[in-house]
């Protein structure tokens, strides 16, 4: 395949004696959640989409302090229009970093495990699959007595979250959003709370707030949707005590394990699952990327 750039943004390429062209533009409105200026669309001389991408970027200062700027890249593309859209797309992730001031970024992808096709054309295009979903399991002991319960660090307490209005909701969401976790409404928040398995719970220290968590499940799963503590307070077994405090939970409703997810990038929750007792049980998808 051999092409070059015609006039007014159209690409032509030329495949088995076939003359083609494409058009590339910003959608009237963005691909998914992205913003219009974040997302591309490519059609072919006849106006069929042939291809469609977008960018997502949060600041992850808290989660992922070495490298903060996390772009998300979405693709979908026939073969001959994948190189043009992954061009614009890193084009645009380059200069989402310039509008960062210069924040170090990770540009990435999700890719199945078992999408091989996916996965050789973005490692051919130069991302690395260092990063991934990762999977860990904790079991609840049949005995309790047979772990070593941490405690929240002397005095500081531990208590339930309110989440009785919308408003105290979303405050809560938005101390999450705040640790880089996936965003919610206050509607989602609302339905895990009528899960027969359901925890939410603070730690302060004063007035001071130091961490959450937040379990959800029924009784043969229960889900650990996150654990967070503030970067002075980590290393002093805050997290450890927060999850203790949802296996006495979870042992008294004869819940036999937990799970949770982690970006293999972030090494503080990496180490956390392991210093818990967490199994780690696959990759459950790639993140395939490359810092910027």
């Amino acid at each position: 395949m051999c092409g070059g750039r015609g006039r007014g943004g159209v690409r032509t390429h030329v495949m088995k004696g076939v003359y083609q062209s494409m058009r590339i533009y910003h959608p009237v409105r963005g691909v998914g959640s992205a913003l219009r200026e974040n997302s591309f669309m490519i059609i072919d001389d006849a106006g069929v989409e042939i291809a469609k991408g977008s960018l997502e970027c949060r600041v992850l200062k808290k989660m992922l302090p070495e490298r903060p700027l996390d772009i998300e890249m979405t693709m979908n593309a026939h073969p001959m229009a994948s190189d043009t859209l992954f061009g614009a797309l890193t084009a645009r992730a380059e200069s989402i970093k310039a509008e960062h001031g210069g924040l170090p970024a990770r540009l990435y992808t999700r890719c199945a495990v078992n999408d091989a096709d996916r996965y050789e054309y973005f490692t051919r295009m130069g991302f690395d699959d260092y990063d991934g979903d990762e999977l860990f399991i904790l079991r609840v002991p049949a005995d309790l007595s047979t772990r070593r319960r941490n405690y929240t660090p002397v005095g500081t307490k531990s208590i339930d979250v309110d989440l009785r209005t919308r408003t105290r909701r979303e405050e809560f969401l938005l101390r999450l959003k705040d640790f880089g976790c996936v965003e919610h409404a206050s509607e989602w928040l609302e339905e895990r709370m009528k899960e027969p398995v359901f925890m939410a719970k603070s730690v302060y220290m004063g007035s001071d707030y130091i961490g959450d968590i937040l379990v959800t499940g029924h009784p043969g799963e229960a889900v650990l949707e996150m654990v967070l503590v503030e970067q002075k307070w980590r290393g002093h077994g805050v997290a450890s005590s927060l999850v203790d405090e949802a296996l006495m939970m979870l042992h008294k409703q004869g819940v036999p394990y937990m799970r949770a997810n982690a970006v293999r990038r972030n090494a503080s929750a990496m180490k956390m699952f392991k210093r818990c007792g967490f199994e780690w049980i696959k990759t459950e998808t790639y993140l395939l990327g490359r810092d910027l």
